[in-house]
């Protein structure tokens, strides 16, 4: 029979290991500070289910064709029913890797990224329910750096 104790210390190893690699998963050495902390807000905005925050994140005059939609208002809109969809006790989870930096001038960054949502509970991925690689601009409007376009990248998928 396995002791509590040791199952206890194995769980809170696990804990830990985690943490860190969600750690170093936020914070890649070579971006600018400027993408990173954007990818950081459109991320906690998205782990939350926060469309408020989603909608401060995208710019007015988003372009793009994820999930289909061409707008900032049915981007939102989609993300609202994806989110209302989910259990309440499955948590998403997107994950961004960025593969190729496009541009980076201090009016925009784009780059090619992956992303990948996760349904989570208690911070453990059970399944993924969509990814796709994504030519993603950010730019600075009125001081905070807003995401403008999000292209999926047909040649590769």
């Amino acid at each position: 029979m396995i002791e509590s104790s040791l199952l206890v210390s194995t769980a809170i190893q696990g804990y830990k290991w985690l943490q860190v690699w969600h750690e170093r998963q936020a914070n890649p050495p070579h971006l600018p500070q400027h993408a990173i902390l954007a990818f950081q807000r459109f991320k906690d905005a998205y782990d939350s289910k926060n469309i408020y925050k989603l909608g401060v994140l995208i710019s007015s005059n988003y372009r793009g064709d994820m999930f289909g939609v061409t707008s900032k208002q049915a981007y939102l809109n989609t993300q609202k029913r994806v989110f209302n969809v989910l259990p309440w006790f499955i948590n998403p989870c997107l994950c961004i890797n960025v593969y190729s930096i496009v541009d980076d001038t201090p009016e925009q960054f784009c780059a090619i990224i992956d992303t990948q949502s996760m349904g989570t509970a208690m911070g453990i991925p059970v399944f993924t329910y969509d990814s796709a690689p994504v030519r993603c601009r950010i730019r600075k409007e009125s001081g905070l750096w807003v995401i403008s376009e999000m292209f999926v990248e047909e040649r590769l998928v």
